[in-house]
Protein backbone atom coordinates (compact mmCIF):
# COMPACT_ATOMS: atom_id res chain seq x y z
CA UNK A 1 0.00 0.00 0.00
CA UNK A 2 2.47 2.49 0.91
CA UNK A 3 4.45 1.84 -2.03
CA UNK A 4 1.12 2.08 -4.21
CA UNK A 5 1.05 5.34 -2.48
CA UNK A 6 4.53 6.82 -2.90
CA UNK A 7 4.26 6.29 -6.34
CA UNK A 8 0.87 8.14 -7.06
CA UNK A 9 2.41 10.81 -5.00
CA UNK A 10 5.92 10.88 -7.29
CA UNK A 11 3.39 11.13 -10.67
CA UNK A 12 0.47 13.43 -8.98
CA UNK A 13 -2.33 11.14 -10.26
CA UNK A 14 -5.57 8.95 -8.93
CA UNK A 15 -5.50 7.71 -12.34
CA UNK A 16 -3.53 4.24 -11.84
CA UNK A 17 -4.03 0.79 -13.15
CA UNK A 18 -3.08 -2.22 -11.39
CA UNK A 19 -2.20 -5.35 -13.48
CA UNK A 20 -2.67 -9.22 -11.71
CA UNK A 21 -1.19 -11.91 -12.63
CA UNK A 22 -3.84 -14.09 -11.23
CA UNK A 23 -6.21 -15.03 -14.70
CA UNK A 24 -9.96 -14.84 -14.83
CA UNK A 25 -9.93 -18.38 -17.26
CA UNK A 26 -9.00 -21.79 -17.38
CA UNK A 27 -7.37 -21.53 -20.50
CA UNK A 28 -3.34 -22.50 -20.87
CA UNK A 29 -0.89 -19.57 -21.29
CA UNK A 30 0.03 -19.78 -25.08
CA UNK A 31 4.00 -19.50 -23.35
CA UNK A 32 3.49 -22.63 -21.83
CA UNK A 33 2.31 -24.55 -24.71
CA UNK A 34 5.41 -23.37 -27.13
CA UNK A 35 7.70 -23.84 -24.36
CA UNK A 36 6.32 -27.58 -23.53
CA UNK A 37 5.82 -26.16 -19.89
CA UNK A 38 8.93 -24.95 -19.53
CA UNK A 39 8.05 -21.51 -19.11
CA UNK A 40 9.04 -19.78 -15.91
CA UNK A 41 9.76 -23.50 -14.12
CA UNK A 42 12.25 -22.03 -12.15
CA UNK A 43 10.03 -19.88 -10.32
CA UNK A 44 9.13 -20.51 -6.18
CA UNK A 45 5.77 -20.98 -6.99
CA UNK A 46 5.44 -21.48 -3.04
CA UNK A 47 6.13 -18.25 -2.33
CA UNK A 48 4.05 -16.44 -4.69
CA UNK A 49 1.17 -18.36 -3.59
CA UNK A 50 1.75 -16.96 -0.01
CA UNK A 51 2.69 -13.34 -1.60
CA UNK A 52 -1.26 -13.92 -3.40
CA UNK A 53 -2.90 -15.16 0.20
CA UNK A 54 -3.17 -11.31 1.20
CA UNK A 55 -4.76 -10.66 -2.59
CA UNK A 56 -8.28 -10.38 -1.36
CA UNK A 57 -7.50 -7.59 1.43
CA UNK A 58 -5.16 -5.67 -1.53
CA UNK A 59 -7.93 -5.74 -3.94
CA UNK A 60 -10.29 -4.72 -1.67
CA UNK A 61 -8.34 -1.37 -0.35
CA UNK A 62 -7.18 -0.64 -3.87
CA UNK A 63 -10.65 -0.53 -4.89
CA UNK A 64 -11.40 1.49 -2.07
CA UNK A 65 -8.82 4.17 -3.28
CA UNK A 66 -10.32 4.62 -6.61
CA UNK A 67 -7.29 2.10 -8.43
CA UNK A 68 -8.43 0.43 -11.40
CA UNK A 69 -7.59 -3.48 -11.18
CA UNK A 70 -7.41 -5.53 -14.42
CA UNK A 71 -6.54 -9.22 -14.86
CA UNK A 72 -5.80 -11.21 -17.88
CA UNK A 73 -7.39 -13.88 -18.94
CA UNK A 74 -5.26 -16.75 -20.43
CA UNK A 75 -2.06 -14.42 -20.45
CA UNK A 76 -0.37 -12.39 -17.74
CA UNK A 77 -0.18 -9.05 -15.99
CA UNK A 78 2.74 -7.92 -18.63
CA UNK A 79 0.59 -8.57 -21.85
CA UNK A 80 -2.39 -6.47 -19.64
CA UNK A 81 -0.02 -3.76 -19.70
CA UNK A 82 1.36 -4.13 -23.00
CA UNK A 83 -2.74 -3.37 -24.45
CA UNK A 84 -3.02 -0.74 -21.64
CA UNK A 85 -0.39 1.28 -22.96
CA UNK A 86 -2.00 1.24 -26.26
CA UNK A 87 -5.28 1.83 -24.89
CA UNK A 88 -5.09 4.44 -22.27
CA UNK A 89 -4.99 7.49 -23.70
CA UNK A 90 -2.17 10.75 -22.83
CA UNK A 91 1.24 10.11 -20.99
CA UNK A 92 1.39 7.07 -19.35
CA UNK A 93 4.20 5.50 -17.31
CA UNK A 94 4.85 2.07 -16.87
CA UNK A 95 6.34 1.07 -12.82
CA UNK A 96 8.08 -2.02 -12.63
CA UNK A 97 11.63 -3.48 -11.62
CA UNK A 98 10.50 -5.80 -14.88
CA UNK A 99 13.18 -4.57 -17.73
CA UNK A 100 10.64 -6.80 -20.38
CA UNK A 101 8.83 -3.83 -20.31
CA UNK A 102 11.74 -1.24 -22.14
CA UNK A 103 10.70 -2.45 -24.99
CA UNK A 104 7.07 -0.59 -24.28
CA UNK A 105 8.93 3.17 -24.40
CA UNK A 106 7.02 5.16 -26.86
CA UNK A 107 6.83 9.06 -27.13
CA UNK A 108 3.83 8.45 -25.22
CA UNK A 109 5.11 5.65 -22.43
CA UNK A 110 7.36 5.81 -20.14
CA UNK A 111 9.19 3.32 -18.11
CA UNK A 112 9.76 4.16 -14.26
CA UNK A 113 11.78 1.51 -11.80
CA UNK A 114 10.91 1.75 -8.61
CA UNK A 115 14.04 -0.02 -7.23
CA UNK A 116 16.69 2.38 -9.31
CA UNK A 117 14.06 5.50 -9.26
CA UNK A 118 14.93 5.74 -12.93
CA UNK A 119 13.12 6.85 -15.58
CA UNK A 120 13.38 5.61 -19.58
CA UNK A 121 11.79 7.52 -22.22
CA UNK A 122 12.42 8.13 -25.71
CA UNK A 123 15.16 10.77 -24.99
CA UNK A 124 17.29 8.81 -22.67
CA UNK A 125 16.44 5.13 -24.27
CA UNK A 126 19.96 4.43 -26.06
CA UNK A 127 21.96 6.07 -23.15
CA UNK A 128 20.46 3.09 -20.78
CA UNK A 129 20.22 0.33 -23.14
CA UNK A 130 22.32 1.18 -25.81
CA UNK A 131 19.71 0.15 -28.33
CA UNK A 132 15.90 1.18 -29.42
CA UNK A 133 12.97 -0.09 -27.69
CA UNK A 134 12.41 -1.73 -31.56
CA UNK A 135 16.49 -3.55 -30.58
CA UNK A 136 15.74 -4.35 -27.18
CA UNK A 137 13.22 -6.95 -28.20
CA UNK A 138 15.64 -8.95 -30.11
CA UNK A 139 17.78 -8.60 -27.27
CA UNK A 140 15.73 -9.99 -24.64
CA UNK A 141 15.12 -12.97 -27.65
CA UNK A 142 18.69 -13.32 -28.14
CA UNK A 143 20.07 -13.35 -24.78
CA UNK A 144 17.21 -14.80 -23.57
CA UNK A 145 15.47 -14.47 -20.11
CA UNK A 146 16.85 -16.74 -16.87
CA UNK A 147 14.00 -15.90 -14.56
CA UNK A 148 11.41 -17.10 -17.40
CA UNK A 149 13.12 -19.76 -17.86
CA UNK A 150 13.43 -18.87 -22.00
CA UNK A 151 17.14 -20.25 -23.18
CA UNK A 152 19.01 -17.67 -25.24
CA UNK A 153 21.67 -18.34 -28.39
CA UNK A 154 24.16 -20.07 -26.86
CA UNK A 155 27.24 -17.53 -26.63
CA UNK A 156 25.85 -14.65 -26.85
CA UNK A 157 25.97 -12.00 -23.84
CA UNK A 158 25.07 -8.16 -23.88
CA UNK A 159 28.06 -6.85 -26.59
CA UNK A 160 27.64 -9.60 -28.74
CA UNK A 161 23.41 -9.60 -28.12
CA UNK A 162 23.23 -5.72 -29.15
CA UNK A 163 25.49 -6.48 -31.83
CA UNK A 164 23.25 -9.39 -33.64
CA UNK A 165 19.92 -6.93 -32.31
CA UNK A 166 20.93 -4.15 -34.46
CA UNK A 167 21.71 -6.37 -37.05
CA UNK A 168 17.69 -8.21 -37.11
CA UNK A 169 16.67 -5.09 -37.52
CA UNK A 170 18.81 -3.40 -40.13
CA UNK A 171 17.78 -6.97 -41.52
CA UNK A 172 21.43 -7.78 -42.41
CA UNK A 173 20.99 -11.37 -44.06
CA UNK A 174 24.64 -12.76 -43.73
CA UNK A 175 24.86 -12.11 -39.54
CA UNK A 176 21.28 -12.79 -39.06
CA UNK A 177 20.64 -16.00 -41.40
CA UNK A 178 22.18 -18.47 -38.20
CA UNK A 179 20.02 -17.29 -35.71
CA UNK A 180 16.75 -16.53 -37.16
CA UNK A 181 15.01 -19.84 -36.91
CA UNK A 182 16.12 -19.50 -32.82
CA UNK A 183 15.35 -15.76 -32.67
CA UNK A 184 11.70 -15.83 -34.14
CA UNK A 185 10.95 -18.79 -31.53
CA UNK A 186 12.11 -16.69 -29.26
CA UNK A 187 10.64 -13.01 -29.96
CA UNK A 188 6.77 -15.48 -29.83
CA UNK A 189 7.72 -15.74 -25.83
CA UNK A 190 9.47 -11.76 -25.16
CA UNK A 191 7.38 -9.57 -27.48
CA UNK A 192 4.79 -8.08 -25.42
CA UNK A 193 3.01 -7.16 -28.72
CA UNK A 194 2.74 -11.13 -30.12
CA UNK A 195 0.21 -12.48 -27.26
CA UNK A 196 -2.43 -9.63 -27.92
CA UNK A 197 -2.00 -9.66 -31.20
CA UNK A 198 -2.86 -13.18 -31.69
CA UNK A 199 -5.50 -13.32 -28.84
CA UNK A 200 -8.10 -11.68 -29.95
CA UNK A 201 -10.12 -13.43 -27.33
CA UNK A 202 -7.90 -11.83 -24.60
CA UNK A 203 -8.58 -8.60 -25.97
CA UNK A 204 -12.31 -8.75 -25.91
CA UNK A 205 -11.93 -9.10 -22.37
CA UNK A 206 -9.01 -6.75 -21.48
CA UNK A 207 -12.23 -4.20 -23.33
CA UNK A 208 -14.55 -4.96 -20.55
CA UNK A 209 -12.88 -4.52 -18.05
CA UNK A 210 -11.56 -0.96 -18.89
CA UNK A 211 -15.10 0.06 -19.49
CA UNK A 212 -16.42 -1.76 -16.70
CA UNK A 213 -13.53 0.27 -14.92
CA UNK A 214 -13.59 3.83 -15.75
CA UNK A 215 -16.84 4.30 -13.02
CA UNK A 216 -14.09 3.44 -10.48
CA UNK A 217 -13.82 6.27 -7.87
CA UNK A 218 -11.87 6.58 -5.00
CA UNK A 219 -14.32 5.88 -1.10
CA UNK A 220 -12.12 7.12 1.58
CA UNK A 221 -14.83 6.03 3.91
CA UNK A 222 -14.61 2.71 2.60
CA UNK A 223 -10.92 2.58 2.72
CA UNK A 224 -10.43 4.01 6.39
CA UNK A 225 -12.98 0.99 7.21
CA UNK A 226 -10.86 -1.52 5.67
CA UNK A 227 -7.58 -0.39 7.20
CA UNK A 228 -9.29 -0.62 10.43
CA UNK A 229 -10.16 -3.84 10.18
CA UNK A 230 -6.45 -4.96 9.06
CA UNK A 231 -5.08 -2.48 11.78
CA UNK A 232 -3.04 -0.46 9.51
CA UNK A 233 -2.83 2.34 12.32
CA UNK A 234 -0.53 4.52 10.88
CA UNK A 235 -2.55 5.13 7.62
CA UNK A 236 -5.69 5.80 9.71
CA UNK A 237 -3.59 8.36 11.55
CA UNK A 238 -2.46 9.82 7.89
CA UNK A 239 -5.43 9.32 6.42
CA UNK A 240 -5.69 13.34 5.15
CA UNK A 241 -2.25 12.74 3.25
CA UNK A 242 -3.64 9.34 1.52
CA UNK A 243 -6.51 11.79 0.31
CA UNK A 244 -4.25 13.91 -1.13
CA UNK A 245 -2.07 11.40 -2.59
CA UNK A 246 -5.61 9.81 -4.61
CA UNK A 247 -6.96 13.11 -5.22
CA UNK A 248 -5.77 14.63 -7.85
CA UNK A 249 -5.32 13.84 -11.25
CA UNK A 250 -2.94 15.08 -14.03
CA UNK A 251 -1.42 12.19 -16.18
CA UNK A 252 -1.98 8.54 -16.26
CA UNK A 253 -0.06 5.77 -14.47
CA UNK A 254 0.23 1.92 -14.87
CA UNK A 255 1.84 0.32 -11.62
CA UNK A 256 2.48 -3.11 -11.91
CA UNK A 257 2.70 -4.05 -8.34
CA UNK A 258 2.87 -7.68 -8.64
CA UNK A 259 5.93 -7.50 -10.52
CA UNK A 260 7.85 -6.42 -7.35
CA UNK A 261 7.22 -9.71 -5.58
CA UNK A 262 8.80 -11.50 -8.23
Amino acid sequence: MRTIKANATTFKTNKIYLAWDTKLTNQVNFRKTLTEGTYKGTRDHERNKSVYSLMPEALKCTRALGIKNIFPGSLEADDVISWLTKTVPGKKTIVSVDNDFAQLVSPEVSFYNPIKKTVVDVNNFEECFKLTPKEYVYFKAIVGDTSDNINGIEGFGKIKGIKLAKAFVNNDSELINPYKEKVEENLKLVDLSYGINNTPAEVELYNQQYLELQSTKANFDMFKTYCEELEFVTIINELDKWKGAFGKSMNESIVDFCKMFE
